[in-house]
This record gives structure tokens, C-alpha cells and sequence, in this order.
């Protein structure tokens, strides 16, 4: 079995529709006007993944929220941005200025209840156009460089599907990007293709 372009728009579509729900759960909670957009989506192995990642983030220093997933079918999602850009999404939302005393550990709460609304929904999306439950673990925030961010339970999916889509936040004028990771095990693609 073959994963498709037309596959792919689906995807698309189904990343869509949960961008809208993360979009407008960020609204209410912010009390902001936040969109979220997922331009394009592309189907990577585990190395070209990095080759990509190391192409576009000019940074050592990032800020990831990561999210597993089990049921029919399993994995693991993640958010990453620049740590610099991770920050400006936690002003954005708190007001609390990066010299702030507690700024690092109100970041971490920050970005994992953010990831966990977006990784939520978009995961969830997918989920609900399957009609398949999963159950979904504590989100996880973790900081460093591009190979520690992904190392664990991302890396363990190397033989698996990953879904790379690079996601734009605009909060009122800031205009924050980040880079959405959905990673299916090896033994979930064929249900998924079906």
C-alpha cells in the first residue's frame, strides 16, 4: 500500500478543521484575535525529516511541546518553535516580559497548555474523521537543541509516517511560526492508508 497525494489532501483537510478548533479555543482563552494556519503538509522519512528541520530553524536553542498517543492507532505529535519565537507566544498570552524571575517555568506552563490545545485538536481532527478513539498522555515540554527535542519517543518512530506541516500563529501583530510533527508507528500506517 502506497500513501498518496490524494491521501495527502486529506490529511490536509483534516489538519484544517483542527486548526480552526485550536484557533478558536485560543480565542476564548487569550481573549485575542489568534489564527492558526497549516499551508502545506509533506510526507517525510525520519532523516529527511531532520535534513528540513535543519534547513529551515536557524536555531540550537527550541522549545517543543510533544504529545503521545495510543489506540488504533499509535504515535506521538509534537509543536517546535524557536525558543526566541516560543517566547513571544508566551507574552503574547501572559504579558509577563522574559525577565520575569519565574519568565522559564511560566513558558513551560504556558507552551504545554498551548501545544496541548493544538496538538489536541489536530490529532483529535484526524482521530474524529477515522472515527476512532486514542488516549492521549500528559503533554510533555522539553527544550534544546534539534537531535534533543526530537530525541525519545520521535526518534523511536523512525521507520513510522511522519506528517510535517509548518504552522503559522498570528496573534493580533505578531506573526509567530512553529512546526507541527503528527508520527505514526510503522504498524498504524496501513490502517491509516486503508
Amino acid at each position: 500500500m502506497v500513501f498518496t497525494n490524494i491521501h495527502l489532501d486529506i490529511f490536509q483537510e483534516m489538519i484544517n478543521i483542527g486548526v480552526g478548533r485550536a484557533a478558536n479555543l485560543l480565542n476564548s482563552l487569550s481573549g485575542k484575535h489568534v489564527s492558526l494556519s497549516v499551508p502545506s503538509i509533506k510526507l517525510f522519512d525520519y532523516k529527511n525529516l531532520i535534513n528540513e528541520l535543519e534547513s529551515i530553524s536557524k536555531s540550537d536553542n527550541l522549545s517543543c511541546v510533544l504529545l503521545i498517543f495510543s489506540g488504533e492507532i499509535s504515535g506521538s505529535s509534537c509543536l517546535i518553535f524557536p525558543t526566541e519565537q516560543a517566547s513571544k507566544l508566551v507574552l503574547a498570552f501572559t504579558g509577563i516580559q522574559t525577565d520575569d524571575l519565574d519568565f522559564d517555568e511560566i513558558q513551560a506552563e504556558t507552551l504545554s497548555e498551548i501545544g496541548n490545545i493544538v496538538l489536541n485538536s489536530l490529532v483529535g481532527s484526524i482521530a474524529n474523521n477515522f472515527g476512532i478513539s486514542l488516549n492521549y498522555s500528559i503533554p510533555l515540554y522539553v527544550t534544546g537543541n534539534l537531535n534533543q527535542v526530537l530525541s525519545s519517543e520521535i526518534s523511536s518512530n523512525q521507520n513510522g509516517l511522519i506528517l510535517y506541516a509548518r504552522t503559522h500563529f498570528k496573534i493580533e501583530s505578531l506573526d509567530i511560526e512553529g512546526d507541527f510533527l503528527f508520527l505514526c508507528k510503522l504498524e498504524s500506517v496501513p490502517f491509516i492508508i486503508q
